[in-house]
Formats: C-alpha cells, structure tokens, sequence
C-alpha cells in the first residue's frame, strides 16, 4: 500500500484496498498467488520481503505493538533536546526491532549505468540543452511565476541548479549566462515572496491532487493544527515536516546569494536558517538532519557561532541516535534510501565545519556511506545524489568505493538525460548541474 500511494497511481491503490478487503472477510485458498501479483505489480519480488533480492521490511505484529509506544516516547525524549534521554528511547527500539531495525520498507530498482563520460564543456552543454527542453515551464521560472501545485522544493533545486553551474557557464558558454541570471532571480523571486516571515517555506495545498500529501493536509486541517491561504499550508508543519522544504529552499539562497553575489537573497537564507534555529527536533530523524544542513550551510558562510552549535546539537538529538548496527537508520520509513541519502548529506554538510567534534560525525558517516554503497554494488544507482555524494566523497577521500560510485551516478546522470542525440531534463536540474564537476577537464 505504501509503495503504491508513492507512485500516486489511484487505480493501484484501489487494487490493494480492495484485496485487504477481501483477505480481511477470508483468505481465499489462492491468497498468496493473488498478492505474489499485486507486490510483482507494484515492484516488489513475489514472496512480499525484497525488492531485486535485497530485504525490505517485515516486522511481527507483536514487533508493530511494542513499538508503537516507542514512537511517543521518542518524540517526548526530542522535545526535552536530551540526547542521553533520546538515547534511551532509541535502545529501547533497537531492541524490538531486532533484526528489522534499519531495514527499508520500499526500494527503487537501480540502475547499471554504461560508464558515459563528458568533457568540463560538454557537461555544461548538456545541462544547459536540457534546460532548454523544459520550454514554457522554464519561461515562467525566469518570469518568476510559480508553477501549478509544485513544491518550493522545486524552485530550490533550480536556483541551486544555477549556483552549481554558473562557473562552468563562464568558463565555457559566457553567451548563456543571462539566462542562467535571470533563471536565478526568477527562482529566487518565487521563494522571497512566499517566505514567511518567521523565516520558513509554506506547503502547497495539494488537496485533490497528490494522495499522500493530501491525505495528511486534511488530517491536520480536521485536527485544527494549520490555516491554509491563498492555496498555502502557513503554518509551519507541527509534525518537523516544514524543515524539509525550508532547507532546501534556505540553503539554496544562501549558496546563490554567494555565487551570484545578492545579499538579498543571502538574508533570505539566513532568516530560513534563524527559524531553523528555533525548532525543537521531532521523531522523524530525516527532518531533523534538513535543518543539520541548512544550519551548517549557514554557519560556512556567516561563521555565525550560533548555527554549528546547533548544527551539532540537533545531530547529537535527532540524528546520530537513530542509526541502526547496519549503517541506516533504525524505523523502516528512514531505512529507504531517499532518506538515508537527506541523513548523509547533512553528515557530509557538518563534518565540512565542525573541527574538534569532526571524529564523533565520522563514526556515524563512514558506516552510513557503506550501507549505501552496498546497496548499489547489489542493485545499481537506486537514487539521484550526485551533489550529495561530491559533499561526503570531499570529505572520506580514502574511500575507494566512494569515489567509483561519484564517476558511476555522473554516468547515470548523463544517460538518464541524453542517448547522444536527444536532450532532455532527465533529472532534478540541481543533480545534473553539478556533472561538470566530475567530469574531465
């Protein structure tokens, strides 16, 4: 059910709602050739505990039931910011867990990719064709217009976009840097405008449009814990969910604001990172390590004391407690590797500026950067991270495998948006900007 309200396919959900309606009045003698279907249309290897062999989650029922209470008692320890008493908690679950914890509910299907290499300037051509293909959506970016029921996550990823590729602009297509300019401030228009003034990035009301997203809008909105406006959550997420949006957002002003040198929007991302300040940590550790690395983005550039002591703090509590024997972290939703991937980077962005706490993030990184790579050894590239991975592989250099799994997801990159012939936008414009990077000089 859960991989099948991520892909957003209603006629899926539909199909699982109504074989758990069936399975609950009585399991039909063909019950487990009915759901080996369902969980081979949804992705997941017949037998329902891995996706292309690799273990997805199964906990016991009595498991689900110890737990449950955990979860409170967890959030109760966050919001006393004791990491000792977070600690506490997380040992609790580890232990219920069992060999569960650390184990993702969901995979994606990886990727091998063929090794394609670019040339510095080809890199920056490609990333620069394929913002062309995107046609009137990237007119109304440079327009600042805001899209239809998009993200601000959306308008972050394309304005860090701009700040990663814009030295590569000026090296080796100086004619397109207006473009790429005006992207920017189109971008970055979009996102001072809706900033709010306590410093975070509203939600879109995706009521109607998005199950997921809508689904929890409408809970929150009965429960009478947000005010929506002008088709905008205002109010900051009382679950940690506006962290995720308001660092992405936050840290791509301030890396823009630098690059393209506009204190304006430097200040934006600064306020972003002041009401990061402010927030308590919450029992979703991925939310928690957003605001890790919106505060130690902030701290580079500032060298404002205040945001790495908060940086490390908010990891001591709500990060580094988390982790599981096996690298990832210790809840099923947090195992996945689009989450593990948000944890890591926020390790990568704090052991850059932390000096002496620099081994305590180590021990936590370095077996978390493994649980990756054992991944795509087993399955291929199963998330886009080229940016996220260039941060970690700066820092662990001696890390051989680290530094093949860079090389192989510029590849992925590279073919996921050219067959040599035809441009597209085959990733998040941030992840395919940052190719040059990597690519031969």
């Amino acid at each position: 059910m859960q991989i099948a309200r991520e892909r957003n396919d209603r006629a899926l959900v539909s199909e699982v709602e109504k074989l758990g309606r069936r399975f609950k009045e009585a399991l039909p003698a063909d019950a487990e050739v009915q759901i080996a279907k369902l969980e081979i249309k949804v992705g997941i290897d017949a037998g329902g505990w891995s996706m292309a062999g690799q273990p997805l989650a199964h906990p016991t029922p009595e498991m689900i039931e110890k737990y449950k209470p955990l979860v409170k008692q967890l959030q109760e320890a966050m919001q006393t910011d004791d990491p000792a008493k977070v600690r506490a908690v997380t040992a609790e679950m580890l232990v219920v867990l069992g060999d569960q914890a650390g184990v993702p509910d969901g995979r994606r299907m990886g990727k091998k990719p063929k090794g394609t290499q670019l040339t510095e300037a080809a890199a920056t051509k490609l990333f620069l064709d394929a913002l062309k293909s995107l046609g009137r959506p990237l007119r109304s970016l440079m327009a600042g217009e805001p899209l239809p029921d998009q993200m601000l996550r959306l308008y972050g990823y394309a304005l860090q976009a701009c700040a990663h590729i814009q030295p590569f602009v000026v090296k080796h297509q100086p004619d397109a840097l207006p473009e790429i300019t005006k992207l920017a401030a189109g971008c970055a228009k979009i996102l001072t405008t809706l900033q709010q003034p306590e410093g975070h990035f509203p939600f879109p009301d995706l009521r109607g449009r998005n199950i997921r997203f809508g689904d929890m809008i409408t809970r929150q909105l009965d429960a009478g814990k947000v005010e929506v406006k002008d088709g905008w959550l205002i109010t900051a997420d009382p679950d940690g969910g506006s962290q995720f949006d308001t660092s992405v957002c936050g840290i791509a002003m301030l890396h823009a604001g630098e690059v393209f040198k506009n204190e304006a929007w430097i200040a934006a991302g600064k306020r972003a990172a002041e009401w990061a300040l402010q927030q308590k940590c919450c029992a979703n550790f991925n939310y928690n390590a957003f605001s890790v690395s919106l505060l130690a983005n902030a701290y580079r550039l500032t060298k404002d004391e205040r945001f790495v002591k908060s940086a490390l703090h908010k990891f001591r509590v709500g990060v580094a407690p988390g982790q599981a024997p096996n690298g990832r972290w210790m809840d099923a939703h947090n195992a996945r590797t689009v989450y593990h991937i948000i944890i890591l980077r926020s390790l990568g962005d704090l052991a850059a500026v932390v000096k002496d706490e620099r081994a305590e993030v180590d021990a936590v990184a370095r077996p978390a950067i493994k649980a990756l790579l054992n991944e795509f050894e087993a399955m291929g590239i199963t998330v886009e991270a080229l940016p996220e991975m260039l941060t970690v592989s700066a820092l662990y250099s001696d890390d051989a495998r680290l530094k093949a799994a860079v090389s192989l997801m510029a590849s992925s990159l590279i073919e996921k948006s050219t067959d040599g012939k035809q441009v597209k936008m085959g990733a998040q414009p941030n992840q395919l900007a940052v190719v040059p990077q990597v690519s031969i000089p």
